[in-house]
């Protein structure tokens, strides 16, 4: 990186470097860096002035790997028509990714958070490529008008390798159900482990075919319901998972359990209709349920106590190098704002996380 003098010269140019897509088909370095960058620059709010030094050179060291991994994508054409989400949609629904690029260059700079997820959000919430991390980004960029919507680059080339990775049995169900069910559906999965793999379409995949989402989810899905309710009901079971659950899927399974189906939630009403969003964040939470669940969930989710503050753990976060233990502190520190009452289980669960990556370096 240049030389740079401030918090806001290190962010910027940090920014610039990973807003630029790789030529090779992004790997998962690459397809979290976006995300990463944004977790760690707002992680830096839970964070006393003259702690901050470190997790901004962790930002620095980001940006560098990034540089470094392998070579961009050359320079896309010059694209000289009005900004037109559908006609970007429709790029990525086509896996045109030359075109995806192009279009994404010239229109992100143009558009807000707000517009993209108002736009496209809609249609990229139930992708499952990009391990089905574009709500994610979405829900991140929403939370902090100092990203630019030019983060997203690099997810919609990626999205385009892989459009027909979705989620859509619910685009076959009608009428209305109960969502205040959802916990209970949720408790009700059964444990059918690991589909060979624990890449997000795959476990996901194997909610869909196995019949269990639409079995357990299509009585729950209505088009007006308490989403903020059905936020805290997918959060709680995530963080639970966390710290009562299969261990081995602390530092990746039980982290995705919460921060995906938390940002698709978090869009419902802004730019993906509730129906949907409790769709596909009820499948997320559910597929993770299927596949790493080994003990069933109590009758009722109880509040728990932490022994760290938020400050502990976001200086302890923001100087791993694991980018899913940055985003899953960050999900956690929204929760338990969004969910106050029960703000000790998600900061124990961040906690607990944070353990878990020391036991291991302790192991090495």
């Amino acid at each position: 990186m240049s030389p740079v003098t401030t918090n806001t010269d290190v962010i910027a140019e940090a920014v610039r470097i990973v807003s630029v897509p790789k030529a090779a088909e992004a790997d998962s370095f690459v397809l979290h860096a976006p995300l990463e960058l944004m977790a760690r620059v707002q992680l830096l709010q839970w964070l006393p002035h003259d702690r901050q030094r470190p997790a901004l050179a962790m930002i620095e060291r980001l940006a560098d790997q990034y540089a470094a991994c392998s070579p961009d994508v050359q320079t896309p054409l010059l694209v000289s028509r009005p900004p037109d989400a559908a006609s970007l949609l429709a790029a990525v629904a086509a896996g045109q990714i030359d075109l995806v690029d192009s279009l994404a260059t010239a229109w992100l700079p143009q558009w807000s958070a707000a517009e993209v997820v108002a736009t496209m959000g809609e249609a990229l919430a139930p992708s499952l490529g990009a391990a089905g991390h574009a709500p994610i980004g979405l829900a991140m960029l929403l939370r902090d008008a100092r990203m630019p919507a030019t983060l997203l680059r690099g997810p919609l080339r990626a999205l385009a390798t892989r459009p027909s990775w979705r989620i859509s049995w619910h685009e076959r169900v009608s009428g209305d159900g109960d969502p205040d069910g959802l916990y209970n559906a949720l408790r009700a999965a059964p444990q059918l482990g690991r589909p060979g793999s624990d890449f997000i379409y795959p476990l996901m995949t194997q909610a869909v075919e196995s019949g269990q989402a639409e079995r357990l989810l299509a009585p729950l899905l209505a088009d007006r319901y308490d989403v903020a309710q059905a936020l805290r009901t997918v959060t709680r079971v995530a963080a639970w998972s966390m710290l009562y659950d299969d261990q081995s899927q602390a530092p990746y399974g039980w982290t995705h359990a919460l921060t995906m189906p938390q940002a698709v939630l978090s869009l419902a009403g802004a730019g993906v209709l509730p129906r949907a969003a409790l769709a596909v964040a009820a499948t997320f939470s559910l597929g993770f349920r299927l596949a790493h669940g080994t003990v069933e969930l109590p009758p009722q989710i109880e509040p728990a106590v932490s022994e760290l503050t938020c400050g502990d753990i976001a200086a302890a976060a923001s100087v791993h190098d694991d980018a899913h233990l940055v985003k899953y502190t960050l999900a956690c520190f929204h929760a338990a704002a969004h969910d106050s009452e029960f703000a000790g289980l998600y900061l124990a669960a961040a906690a607990h996380l944070v353990g878990w990556w020391n036991h291991r370096a302790e192991d090495l």
